[in-house]
């Protein structure tokens, strides 16, 4: 079974790769090509028939509007189900995966944010890139905890979301999963033969009430959040 979904997945990754190439060249103001990547995800969250994820309060994200989304972060899974909302976003994704092939290939043809740790610049060029985005009403998704929790705890926030929130003026929408722990092991190429999860979107954080420099004041109202209905999951 898991060589079978193993399998699938490398087929529709490579299938899905081929159809953003050729409708980067049909469709540069990205109306389409988006709606691939959230064909790509959904495909491997049904392929399996014992994985089950709940899918929850994506009215909340409206189409024409920018959103800084953030999401907490367990596992490798996460990333496909949150293809799941079927929505319009840009990930802020580590640079090391744009490096792999196809997979890699294709964020990069989606348009999505690179950022190396470390390098010198690199959070200034993300950042510029995701406000680029939001400007244009085009949401950006990141993991505000910056790496998988080992636990499944949430662990501390970084500051880059809020501060992006607060200088761009867009509202801020948490999303909660849950069950995704155990879905693919970390260092392993293995996948649950079951998972019971869910994602849940939460209602917009106006983020009128702070001022730029109080992202501080705003990450802890976010994580509180978070923290208080991941707990009730």
């Amino acid at each position: 079974m898991a060589f079978f979904v193993w399998f699938f997945v490398g087929f529709i990754t490579f299938i899905s790769f081929v159809g953003i190439a050729i409708s980067r060249l049909l469709d540069p103001k990205d109306l389409f090509t988006y709606r691939i990547a959230n064909f790509w995800g959904q495909s491997i969250v049904k392929i399996n028939p014992f994985w089950k994820i709940k899918i929850s309060g994506t009215h909340h994200i409206k189409k024409k509007q920018g959103y800084v989304i953030v999401a907490n972060h367990s596992s490798l899974a996460d990333i496909v189900c949150l293809y799941c909302l079927n929505k319009n976003f840009k990930w802020i994704a580590k640079s090391s995966l744009f490096k792999i092939p196809v997979f890699g290939w294709t964020m990069s043809l989606l348009k999505y944010i690179p950022l190396s740790r470390g390098r010198h610049g690199s959070i200034r060029d993300s950042f510029q890139e995701a406000i680029e985005c939001l400007n244009k009403n085009v949401s950006v998704l990141i993991f505000p905890e910056g790496t998988r929790s080992k636990t499944g705890r949430l662990t501390e926030f970084k500051n880059g979301a809020f501060k992006l929130a607060l200088q761009t003026g867009k509202p801020i929408v948490p999303v909660i999963i849950s069950g995704t722990g155990e879905a693919i092991t970390k260092g392993e190429a293995t996948m649950a033969a079951k998972v019971a999860g869910s994602l849940k979107v939460l209602p917009p954080i106006d983020i009128k009430e702070y001022e730029e420099s109080n992202y501080e004041g705003l990450k802890k109202k976010v994580w509180n959040l978070m923290n208080e209905e991941l707990t009730k999951s």
